[in-house]
């Protein structure tokens, strides 16, 4: 079973009314979007972490790397904001608190007044958006997210894809770590050569093994005749 499947239907608050849940998340991002007080947006990640991680008991190893992730890219973007690189001019320089020169290249890298600031609320925001996400999905099953969007009279197409992307990022993260494993048992990451090796041979693998599994999923929602519709109580 995919990890967030698992942790969806086995947390303590799989049973509690999912439209609660959607309110509740929904309310948390859009206040996140629209916020941008410092202290709001840390107790709103600080808040939602507890709740997911002491409420619904999601392991907190777990929850840190789900949110390593989106933090890494986050990260770089967050460098451009407060860094400014450019050549050296006087008038687009004088605002900067702090700037280093390179006169051989006429170049500077600097840190403009407020882009700190910047740079901490960006980050924030996109935590406290991310955090809300996360206890979302961790902490209601798929069904019941079917459910809320028929109920709420979404588009089908619309929730059509959203259950097959669903689907196909759970088949895509299985396949690469069922194949993952299996190099590693056969020392296939033990020094920097077998390791860029392995990883070509897993990309080509999983992009078989995906178009494998595709091919099963249309054969089964062809023999079920599937309408379009995903039927669930």
């Amino acid at each position: 079973m995919f990890i967030i499947d698992r942790f969806a239907y086995t947390n303590n608050f799989a049973e509690v009314n999912p439209y609660f849940k959607v309110i509740f998340s929904i309310s948390l991002i859009l206040a996140s979007i629209i916020n941008s007080n410092i202290y709001f947006l840390a107790a709103s990640i600080i808040g939602v972490t507890i709740l997911t991680v002491a409420g619904a008991r999601i392991p907190l190893k777990t929850y840190a790397k789900m949110l390593s992730v989106p933090f890494l890219y986050l990260l770089i973007g967050v460098v451009t904001i407060v860094f400014s690189f450019g050549f050296n001019e006087v008038n687009a320089t004088s605002n900067f608190v702090y700037i280093k020169s390179f006169d051989s290249f006429n170049l500077y890298v600097g840190i403009v007044k407020g882009s700190v600031y910047k740079g901490i609320i960006v980050t924030l925001r996109a935590l406290s958006a991310i955090s809300s996400m996360y206890f979302f999905i961790l902490t209601t099953p798929i069904n019941q997210q079917i459910n809320v969007m028929k109920k709420i009279k979404l588009p089908v197409v619309f929730i059509e894809l959203y259950v097959l992307t669903y689907r196909f990022i759970a088949l895509f993260i299985e396949e690469a770590v069922m194949i993952h494993t299996a190099q590693k048992m056969k020392f296939g990451y033990n020094n920097y050569k077998n390791s860029m090796n392995s990883l070509a041979l897993l990309a080509r693998a999983l992009f078989v093994r995906i178009m494998i599994r595709y091919k099963d999923m249309e054969s089964i929602l062809e023999i079920k005749h599937f309408d379009g519709n995903f039927y669930v109580e």
